[in-house]
């Protein structure tokens, strides 16, 4: 079973970097952005949709989280990160979206093109604000991994980064909590990715709640003092402090 699994996990890693190298052919055609990100949207629903017809994975959310994810414009959703299909799973729940994203995967030959059009890339922390601040006032949500990598579940302390929170408090966009958990150690950081283990893995996706920045944007204290405040709120609400 191990090995079959192992078979089928090699197989969709295949099939995600072709599909992600046709897209970025495809991407090199004048393709609106609006199409670019349902595009890619729908490919990542069928990445999931495929994943639990195989039973390789299967992602659980109440029908009321599923319904909030899918309604959610303009915010910045921020979630922890366990494995390396995080933001796969969460964009095929949301609308319209993007995804920042670390700088070493605009030189990824797969994915290069398609983060430089259609993902926000971590090139610096005032160029990551000003990207996402262009497309969260046109409605579009941006997700955001605050922990900036993959991060065990059972770590002690699970570390933010506070660029979510600059986003956030800078173009006065709400917050959207989201917790992620997979019940299986699998693609997580310096796992080999045909180790999947013997039985279906199963994804949990939890909405934790909403946070207004409007007072954080207008308030008097200091954006590094008001970003650190959000950041610790947003820290909490995610992993349910």
């Amino acid at each position: 079973m191990r090995v079959l699994r192992s078979i089928l996990s090699a197989a969709f890693f295949l099939m995600f970097g072709t599909g992600g190298l046709l897209f970025s052919l495809l991407l090199l055609f004048p393709v609106p952005k609006t199409c670019a990100r349902r595009i890619l949207r729908v490919l990542f629903r069928f990445f999931v949709w495929a994943g639990t017809k195989v039973r390789l994975f299967r992602v659980e959310a109440s029908l009321e989280d599923r319904r909030r994810l899918k309604s959610v414009s303009g915010s910045v959703v921020v979630s922890n990160h366990q494995t390396l299909i995080d933001a796969v799973i969460l964009i095929s729940l949301l609308g319209d979206s993007v995804c920042v994203t670390k700088e070493a995967v605009s030189r990824n030959p797969f994915m290069r093109v398609v983060a430089r059009k259609i993902l926000v890339v971590n090139d610096g922390p005032v160029a990551v604000v000003r990207s996402a601040a262009r497309y969260l006032k046109e409605g579009i949500n941006v997700v955001v991994f605050p922990e900036g990598t993959r991060t065990p579940a059972d770590v002690p302390e699970h570390v933010f980064h506070r660029g979510s929170a600059h986003i956030a408090i800078q173009s006065s966009s709400p917050v959207e909590l989201v917790h992620m958990d997979c019940d299986l150690k699998i693609l997580a950081k310096g796992q080999p990715w045909w180790d999947v283990g013997d039985k279906t893995a199963i994804y949990m996706v939890r909405c934790m709640g909403r946070l207004e920045t409007v007072d954080f944007a207008n308030g008097e204290e200091s954006s590094k003092k008001a970003a650190i405040r959000l950041n610790d709120m947003m820290r909490k609400g995610v992993f349910g402090g």
